[in-house]
Formats: structure tokens, sequence, C-alpha cells
């Protein structure tokens, strides 16, 4: 018998834990994961890609027989990633490639996704020669679980929508930090013109733009399952690119004035924040380009060709 899958559960939304995944209202997720990036991203990020491999659409490749198992060094950020793979006997790599570690660990990230791009020249699905990989970085947000129920190609819009709410929640908790007094360093800090308060405030507005903006283009949207529209999907997949565009200005503006309003006297708070949301900004910028939209069209196009990106 096959393994039924491990759904998240809450009881955001009644008094019994309801399934929460491809099946669940769009809407539904949004304000959930909203909610989760805010009381806590680190662990709402671990929930997610712990019950949920969003890698399972994209190519996987294996593991050398021959060779040692692969191995992932924690690096700041992220992992480097070592080893040998083959490539699947079938064309069409596409531009991202997931590299697993042997054997499956379940207790620990196993699942690498990195851009086709570092294999070795000339290499391509099909070709059979295996390949090796020295130290590629791969950022904590590109990593999951092959224990976790294996989304579909045609999932894409609930992990888009489930990354953008952590991310604006995420940084919705980071005006919050940046709105209260600074852990230590005050008396040595210089006189700013602008408080935090005020920095804090206008953030936090810009935000709330963005989820109102988001969450109106989830009015009355289905489960994924349910069936999105091409023309729903693509337009939810640029609004989803301006959501990760606007966090991570908001985070670069709270981290600047942090930097510029605290003395040396301690660590601010709102670098831990940061720290511990790391891989939701890390996949916020690429969700909609490691699981394109049903008809593939790029969401730079929805977008009307703005390949900006905004730092941070």
């Amino acid at each position: 018998m096959s393994k039924l899958p491990r759904p998240m559960t809450t009881s955001t939304y009644g008094d019994h834990p309801k399934l929460l995944g491809p099946d669940t209202a769009l809407a539904r997720v949004f304000a959930f994961f909203e909610s989760e990036g805010h009381s806590d991203p680190a662990a709402a990020w671990q929930a997610l890609t712990r019950t949920w491999n969003w890698s399972a659409p994209l190519t996987t490749a294996v593991p050398h027989a021959d060779s040692p198992g692969p191995v992932a060094r924690p690096t700041p950020g992220g992992f480097a990633l070592s080893g040998q793979w083959c490539l699947p006997a079938y064309d069409g790599t596409g531009p991202w490639l997931v590299l697993p570690l042997a054997p499956a660990r379940y207790s620990t990230a196993d699942l690498f996704v990195v851009a086709a791009k570092v294999l070795p020249g000339g290499l391509t699905a099909g070709t059979g020669p295996a390949f090796r990989l020295e130290d590629v970085y791969v950022p904590a947000g590109f990593v999951t679980h092959a224990a976790g129920t294996p989304l579909g190609a045609g999932d894409a819009a609930f992990f888009w929508t489930a990354v953008a709410a952590l991310a604006l929640g995420t940084a919705r908790r980071m005006t919050d930090v940046l709105a209260a007094p600074a852990a230590g360093g005050a008396a040595d800090a210089p006189r700013r013109p602008v408080p935090s308060t005020a920095v804090a405030a206008e953030l936090a507005a810009v935000l709330q733009d963005e989820r109102l903006s988001l969450a109106a283009a989830l009015h009355g949207a289905p489960s994924v399952r349910q069936g999105l529209p091409a023309s729903v999907e693509e337009r939810l997949a640029a609004h989803v690119g301006r959501a990760g565009n606007t966090v991570h200005h908001v985070v670069a503006a709270a981290y600047e004035h942090t930097l510029a309003s605290t003395g040396s006297g301690g660590r601010h708070p709102l670098v831990n924040l940061i720290e511990a949301g790391s891989p939701i900004l890390q996949q916020v910028r690429y969700a909609t380009e490691l699981l394109l939209p049903h008809d593939r069209t790029s969401p730079r196009k929805a977008e009307h060709g703005d390949d900006r990106r905004i730092s941070g």
C-alpha cells in the first residue's frame, strides 16, 4: 500500500485541525502562512519543507554508485555541496537540477536545488557520464526534504502562495522588531533625524499594501488541485514576484536603518531575525522561476519585462 501524504495541519480556521496543502483554497493558504511567518519564520519554513517536497517536479540526478556519498557542509546562509552524480537518461533537464544526498536522511535536509549551469560544460540529460561538484554553494532556501510529500508540477501556485505569505509575514515581524526599543547600544547610537518607530510604520504600511493586493488577487481563487486558469496562474506569478521584491526592499531598508542607528554595544535582534528568515528570503526571490506556470511563461514577461532585483 502506498504511503499516505502527510499534509500540514492547522487549527487556525476552526476548532478542528484542517488539511492545508494543494487542496486548500489559496486565500486560506495565504492567510495561514502569513501568520506563521510573522510568528516564527524559521519553524514555519521547516514545517513547510518537511511536509512538502517542493523540488519534486524538477529533474533529479542520481548519486554515483561507485563513489563516496555526496556531502553537504553547513556554511553561512546555506551549504557547500560536494559529490558525484549521474544525470537521468532522458532529455529535458531544464534550468534547475535536484542533487540528493545518499542514502536519504529523513531527519535532515537532503535535496539540494542548483542551477543546471553549474554542471561541467557540455553535460546534458541523457549523455550518461557522471559529473563531480566541489563545494558548490546552495542557499538554505534551495534545500528541502525527500521525506516530504512530493508536490506535482500543477501544484506550483500553492508553493508560490505559501512562500510569498511566509516572506510577507517575516518582513512584518521585522517591522515589529524595528519599532521596539533597541537591545543594547542605545546610549552610543548616533542621533537620527528619523526615529525607528517612524521608519517601521512606513515600512509596515508598504507591506500592508502588498498583503492587501495579493489577498485581493487570491480572493475567490480555488485550490490548485481544483484547477487554476492559465491566465490566473500567470497573474499570480507576477503578484508573487512583486511581493518578493517588496519584501526585499523592506528588509534592506530596515537593516540599513538599524546599522545607522545602532551603536556598538550589542547585536540588534533584527539581525537574528533576518538570519532566521534567510531561507524564506532566498526562496521568494526565485520561487516562480524554480516552479514555472503551466505554460512556462516567464513571470518576467508578466511584469512587463522588468528584470530589476532589489538587493537585500
